[in-house]
C-alpha cells in the first residue's frame, strides 16, 4: 500500500502509529531502529516535517490507546514506556496537555503503595514517563512566564492607545479580544500547574525508596516540578496585573458587561501551590538525604539547593534549624576515618516485602564527593540573597564545620570548603575572620605583637585554647572526627580568602 493521504484516511495510520511507538522501546536494537525509520518515512509522506508533528497531530488517538491499555497493565506492561517515548518526541504542548489528565491519574495510582506492590517492575517505567511530563512542563512554564510578561506589557500599550481614541465600539472590540486571550492564558496556566502538582504528588513518596534508580528519577521530577510551579505563580502575577489594568478601563468607561466575560475564567481559586507542595516534599527530602547510597545523597543535596533557591530562604529557616543536622552530619567525619556510632549496632525492623540496601561501607572517594556536594550547596545558598536567610539560624554551626574542614589536611575538600567560606562571607565575614584568626594565632605562637597601651593584646581578645576542643569553630560547629587542623592549611585558606573577602571588607 502506498503511503500518503490515502494511508491516513483509510485508518491505517491510526492503527499503526501506536504499534510503531511501542516498538521504539523494544529491547531489540534493530526493531527500535526500524520503527524510528518507518516513523520518519510516514511523517514525510503525510506532509509533516518531523515525527513530533505527526504524533502531535494524532495525539488523541495515541493517548486513547494508552488509557485503554493502562486499565490492563498485566497484559500491557509496556504502556509506560510508550507514553515516555511519545512525550520524548513531542513534549507537552497546549494541544496535548488537556489529554494528559486522564493517563496522569492512572499513573499516579500505579505509583501509590498498592500499585507499586501489585506491579513492582513498572515503578521505574512509570516514573520515567512522569519525568518526561515534568521536563516538558518545565519548558512550557518557562515559555508561559515569558508570554504572560510580554502580554502584560502589550496590554498596557494597547490601553494607552485606547485612551487617545474616542470610538466606543472600537474600544469594546479591542477589550473583548484582550479578555478572550487572557482567559485562555489563565486556563492553560491552571492546567500546567495542576498536572505539575500531580507529578509532584506521584513522585514524592519515592524519595524515601531504597532503590537508587527510583530516588534519582524522583529527584529529577521534584526539581522540575518545583521550577514549574514557581514559573506558574510568576505568570499568575503578570496575569493579575493585566486583569487590574483591564478593570480600570472597564470602570472608567462604564463597560460593565465586559466584566462578566472576564470573570468566567475566575471560577477556580488561584491558590498558592509552590510552598504547600514544598512543605509536603520536605520530610521526604530529609529521608532521602539519609539514604546510604552516596549517589542518591549527592543528587538529593543538589535538589535541595535548587529548591531552596527557587522557594526562598525564609521558608527553610526553621526547617534547617530542626532538620539541618541530617545534612551537617555529612560534614562531621573525615572520609578517611569512620566514626563509630552506637546506633548503627542496632538491628532495625525488617519487613518481608521491603528490599534493603547493602550494609557495606562505601569508598572514601564517594564520601568525599558527598561532602563536596554539601559544601557546594552551602556556597550556593549563601551567595544567593534570596536563599541566604535559610542559613541565618544555623550560621554559627555551619561556619564552624566549614572552617574545621578548610583548616584540615584533607586536600580533596580544600577548594570546596574555601568556596563555601567565600559564600558564607557574603552573610557574615566578621564571624569567619574570628574563627580563622582563633585557629591561626593559636597555632602560630611565635608571632611578635606590637605593644600598644590603647588596645588590649590579641591574646586577651582571643585567649589561646587549652585544648583542641576549645577552638571557637569546635564550640560552634561541634566536635568533628578526623579533621585535625594544620598551620599550613590555615595559612593557605587565609591567603586565598584575603583577596576574595577580607580586602573588600577593609575598604568597604
Amino acid at each position: 500500500m502506498c503511503l500518503g493521504k490515502h494511508f491516513a484516511s483509510s485508518g491505517f495510520l491510526h492503527s499503526s502509529l501506536y504499534l510503531l511507538l511501542e516498538n521504539l522501546v523494544s529491547s531489540n536494537f534493530h526493531v527500535r531502529n526500524a520503527s524510528d525509520a518507518v516513523l520518519h518515512v510516514i511523517s514525510l509522506t503525510s506532509g509533516y516535517t518531523t515525527v513530533g508533528e505527526l504524533v502531535l497531530a494524532n495525539a488523541d488517538y495515541v493517548i486513547d490507546s494508552i488509557c485503554r491499555q493502562l486499565c490492563h497493565l498485566d497484559l500491557n506492561p509496556h504502556v509506560p514506556n510508550v507514553l515516555a517515548a511519545m512525550l520524548s518526541y513531542i513534549g507537552v504542548t497546549e494541544k496535548i496537555l488537556p489529554l494528559l489528565e486522564e493517563p496522569m491519574h492512572s499513573v499516579s495510582l500505579e505509583l501509590e503503595i498498592l500499585g507499586r506492590h501489585k506491579h513492582p517492575d513498572l515503578t521505574i517505567p512509570f516514573l520515567k514517563a512522569v519525568a518526561e511530563i515534568a521536563k516538558s512542563l518545565k519548558r512550557e512554564a518557562a515559555s508561559l512566564l515569558v508570554e504572560s510578561e510580554s502580554f502584560f506589557k502589550q496590554v498596557e500599550l494597547q490601553i494607552s492607545d485606547m485612551e487617545q481614541k474616542s470610538q466606543t465600539d472600537s474600544r469594546r472590540e479591542q477589550l473583548e479580544a484582550i479578555i478572550f486571550k487572557l482567559n485562555n492564558s489563565k486556563r492553560y496556566r491552571r492546567t500546567v500547574g495542576s498536572i505539575a502538582a500531580s507529578c509532584l504528588t506521584a513522585a514524592t513518596p519515592l524519595l524515601a525508596s531504597s532503590g537508587q534508580a527510583a530516588c534519582l528519577v524522583a529527584l529529577d521530577i521534584i526539581e522540575d516540578g518545583i521550577s514549574t510551579l514557581a514559573n506558574v505563580e510568576a505568570a499568575y502575577r503578570h496575569e493579575k496585573g493585566t486583569k487590574e489594568a483591564i478593570e480600570e478601563v472597564i470602570q472608567s468607561h462604564s463597560l460593565y458587561q465586559l466584566q462578566d466575560t472576564m470573570d468566567v475564567a475566575d471560577e477556580e481559586t488561584d491558590e498558592n501551590r509552590l510552598l504547600p507542595a514544598m512543605n509536603r516534599i520536605w520530610p521526604f527530602l530529609v529521608a532521602c538525604v539519609r539514604n546510604t547510597d552516596p549517589v542518591v545523597m549527592r543528587r538529593c543535596v543538589g535538589a535541595v539547593s535548587c529548591c531552596v533557591q527557587i522557594c526562598g530562604g525564609d521558608f527553610f529557616s526553621r526547617r534547617f534549624h530542626t532538620d539541618g543536622s541530617h545534612f551537617w552530619r555529612l560534614l562531621t567525619t573525615s572520609p578517611f576515618l569512620r566514626k563509630a556510632d552506637p546506633k548503627e549496632d542496632r538491628i532495625p525492623l525488617r519487613l518481608p516485602y521491603r528490599s534493603y540496601p547493602s550494609e557495606e561501607s562505601y569508598a572514601e572517594v564517594s564520601s568525599l564527593k558527598v561532602q563536596v556536594a554539601v559544601l557546594n550547596m552551602i556556597a550556593d545558598l549563601s551567595r544567593n540573597k534570596r536563599s541566604s536567610s535559610a542559613l541565618a539560624v544555623v550560621l554559627k554551626k555551619v561556619s564552624g564545620l566549614v572552617v574545621g574542614i578548610a583548616c584540615s589536611g584533607v586536600l580533596g575538600l580544600r577548594n570546596a570548603s574555601i568556596n563555601a567560606l567565600h559564600g558564607l562571607a557574603c552573610i557574615d565575614p566578621d564571624l569567619l575572620w574570628l574563627l580563622l584568626a582563633d585557629v591561626y594565632f593559636s597555632l602560630k605562637k611565635d608571632l611578635p605583637f606590637p605593644s600598644n597601651i590603647e588596645f588590649p593584646g590579641l591574646d586577651e581578645i582571643l585567649p589561646p585554647p587549652s585544648s583542641s576542643n576549645q577552638y571557637l569553630y569546635v564550640q560552634y560547629g561541634g566536635r568533628s572526627y578526623g579533621f585535625d587542623v594544620s598551620l599550613s592549611s590555615v595559612e593557605t585558606v587565609l591567603e586565598k580568602l584575603r583577596p576574595l573577602v577580607f580586602i573588600d571588607q577593609m575598604y568597604s
